[in-house]
């Protein structure tokens, strides 16, 4: 198998070892020394996957992987994280900053070559055949059913601002919630979906039906999104209906929006 992969390491020892041993495999390899490199080779470059130390200077490589995989142009890239730290918390931020893998330090060469070629495989098959949104959207139409992507979009500073404030192992536990009710709501409905996380856009469903149907089934899980997006906040948050943030620059204090979701028919698949 062939393509394209980035090293990114602050240990030249590791990133030739990886280099040669990938290399003899018929990959090409991309070597970055720290964070600040990765991205610049990543934006030049367009790797086919990512193998990217975690404890790096300027930039990290759980701030690399949040770029990577927020950005919809690059989010379909694999991520393996190397690390030294193997404690349950680490892996946790690892998988939570959207990781495909996680390989602790010291690691086997063989098992990390696995883990690119099933990855790579999976990025190739993927690519052949779409996201399982688009795949079902595709298979309901051939069938002849009429069916609608929907996109449930949150105010984007709304859901950074949560993030900021409460962490990320609260962001995450919302993340699952949300995609949680709209499961439970389409199932209440049995409407098949299926339902996608798309950060830092909002939730996608796939529902049967026409436009006015499926818009306004959207607007009925936009409400109970809603309502239990502002279970998420603490209760003075809550009772005063906005965030209070100081702009560090100007000083001036700006009441920021809670969370909240609007409902629109989208022309295309959401990747």
């Amino acid at each position: 198998m062939s393509g394209t992969i980035l090293v990114a390491d602050d240990s030249q020892i590791i990133r030739e070892m990886l280099q040669m041993n990938l290399q003899t495999l018929g990959y090409n390899v991309i070597l970055a020394e720290d964070g600040e490199r990765a991205i610049e080779r990543i934006d030049s470059q367009h790797p086919d996957l990512l193998i990217v130390d975690v404890m790096m200077p300027k930039v990290n490589g759980f701030q690399i992987c949040r770029r990577v995989k927020s950005d919809p142009a690059t989010r379909e890239t694999p991520i393996i994280l190397l690390t030294a730290r193997a404690q349950e918390e680490d892996i946790f931020w690892g998988k939570d900053c959207g990781a495909d893998e996680y390989i602790t330090k010291p690691f086997k060469t063989q098992e990390l070559e696995a883990t690119v070629m099933r990855l790579l495989k999976r990025r190739l098959d993927q690519a052949g055949h779409g996201s399982s949104l688009e795949r079902e959207q595709q298979r309901r139409r051939e069938q002849g059913g009429e069916c609608q992507v929907v996109m449930m979009r949150w105010d984007p500073r709304a859901m950074d601002i949560f993030r900021k404030k409460y962490g990320e192992i609260r962001f995450s536990e919302a993340l699952r919630g949300l995609r949680q009710a709209a499961e439970t709501f389409l199932a209440e409905r049995r409407e098949p979906g299926p339902v996608g996380v798309h950060v830092p856009f909002g939730l996608s469903a796939l529902l049967v039906g026409d436009v006015p149907r499926a818009g306004a089934i959207a607007q009925e899980l936009v409400s109970r999104l809603n309502a239990l997006a502002a279970t998420f906040y603490d209760p003075e948050d809550r009772a005063r209906g906005h965030i209070a943030f100081r702009d560090p620059r100007s000083g001036l204090e700006e009441r920021l929006p809670l969370l909240s979701f609007t409902a629109s028919i989208e022309l295309g698949t959401i990747h």
